[in-house]
């Protein structure tokens, strides 16, 4: 398929994946729910049972949703910082994990032969799975490629060299001063009891010979 040609947003955006557990099932869920919920309780890891994406909107404000199930796939946008901050919050309390991923599109073509949360995240960002890829499993593939990335939900760091460079001369400055000042008043003290300086020690300015008592 041949797609018009214009400049996307961004080529390769970076998602976050969260992973965590299944909310509750209905009252009166269909039998086939409950014996999935069942089994994906019984085989798999608490807290890595049910995985999706999520990355910021590049043309507005929000977030983008990707959410796999076992009968369809959510794909939402999400206005605001709301549903991030909650994210966040879940995290924090320990409810559920985040890794920052980046897409890329691998050479070869990848056959999945499943339609999992994991093989569908995994497809989305162009990680290698398996049909029996667990999601802790792909947790740990992310969580070792999100060393230099860090997380998307964490307080960029702020640019202070330009800060640090003025007081590092503010300070210099004030030494200098200080310096000047203290050698200025050494020679006052030594012309005063009769002593010759020609200049003052350490700054390199020049001084008046001076002799006290001399007629």
């Amino acid at each position: 398929m041949n797609f018009p040609r214009t400049a996307p947003a961004q080529t390769a955006p970076d998602w976050t994946v969260a992973f965590c557990d299944p909310p509750p099932l209905p009252p009166g869920a269909p039998w086939r729910n409950r014996l999935l919920h069942r089994l994906l309780t019984v085989l798999l890891r608490p807290g890595f049972r049910h995985c999706y994406a999520l990355r910021p909107l590049h043309l507005a404000e929000g977030w983008l949703l990707f959410n796999p199930h076992s009968a369809c796939t959510d794909i939402l946008e999400l206005r605001g910082q709301g549903f991030a901050a909650h994210l966040a919050a879940e995290a924090a309390a320990g409810r559920c994990r985040l890794v920052r991923a980046a897409a890329r599109r691998p050479e070869a073509w990848a056959p999945r032969f499943s339609a999992t949360c994991v093989s569908a995240v995994a497809h989305l960002i162009g990680a290698p799975s398996r049909p029996w890829t667990t999601p802790f499993a792909l947790y740990r593939r992310l969580k070792q490629e999100e060393t230099a990335m860090g997380s998307i939900f964490s307080t960029p760091s702020v640019d202070t060299s330009a800060a640090d460079r003025q007081a590092e001369l503010a300070r210099q400055e004030a030494a200098e001063t200080k310096a000047k000042t203290e050698a200025k008043l050494r020679a006052l003290r030594a012309g005063q009891s009769g002593r010759s300086l020609l200049s003052y020690s350490g700054t390199g300015e020049q001084g008046v010979k001076t002799t006290l008592g001399a007629g």
